[in-house]
């Protein structure tokens, strides 16, 4: 009788492991502006990070790879991140994940008030992301929609006045039809540049915009089925 439950209990915990072991766990941490951590057990990556005069706390954070989209000193502040980090501005392949670099404009008179940006995408734990960036083309090219249709997480800026604004976040996110979109770019009644849109001003256009903690973990299974928008709250100092 003993070895039938020892087996019974070996085989459920072999069982389990077939069901959820191979399966990848990814955590978000947003700190504010376009500054992401998306980490997995095995590799770190590092989003756009900003610089003091944005107005949020510096974290201290440690990361294998930071991506950056273009080169102003809100989203290039690669100096801040610990570990020795390999930079990615575009298309590459960097601790074995392949990061496509998309191009695109920081405004939408093609780049000459603002220049270029890049919207970067990469897959991890069989997610995939794509960080827009500071983009500020009034819609997708076709070009971008093809090289964008499938992505499962996308982060996006709503704050307007460098970048698009929320109406042109939710045209695009309606027409990438994401399982997530993570909203970014925008001010806090504490922290943000105080001429972009704050929060409140972006849930009026975005209805059914929820709030997450400065943490959430995902995983490809947890997913949902129909696209939801979210904004973080940041890691507090």
């Amino acid at each position: 009788m003993f070895l039938k439950v020892i087996s019974i209990i070996v085989f459920t915990v072999f069982f389990a492991g077939i069901l959820y072991g191979s399966e990848e766990i990814i955590e978000i941490t947003y700190f504010g502006h376009s500054m992401f951590l998306i980490k997995s057990s095995t590799v770190s990556i590092v989003t756009d990070p900003f610089n003091p005069a944005v107005g949020f706390p510096l974290p201290d954070v440690k990361a294998d790879i930071v991506t950056v989209s273009h080169e102003h000193s809100d989203h290039n502040n690669v100096s801040l991140i610990k570990g020795n980090p390999v930079i990615v501005r575009g298309s590459t392949e960097a601790k074995g994940i392949k990061f496509t670099g998309i191009p695109s404009y920081h405004d939408n008179k093609g780049g000459t008030l603002r220049g270029n940006n890049t919207v970067i995408r990469w897959t991890l734990g069989g997610i995939t992301f794509a960080h827009f960036g500071d983009y500020g083309e009034d819609e997708l090219t076709e070009e971008q929609y093809e090289k964008l249709k499938g992505t499962d997480v996308i982060f996006i800026p709503v704050g307007g006045v460098y970048t698009i604004d929320a109406s042109k976040a939710l045209n695009i996110i309606q027409k990438i039809s994401p399982k997530m979109a993570i909203v970014m770019h925008y001010r806090t009644d504490s922290y943000g540049l105080k001429v972009l849109a704050s929060i409140e001003d972006i849930k009026k256009t975005i209805s059914g915009l929820e709030k997450m903690p400065s943490k959430i973990k995902i995983s490809k299974s947890s997913l949902p089925t129909k696209t939801r928008i979210i904004y973080g709250d940041i890691i507090k100092p």
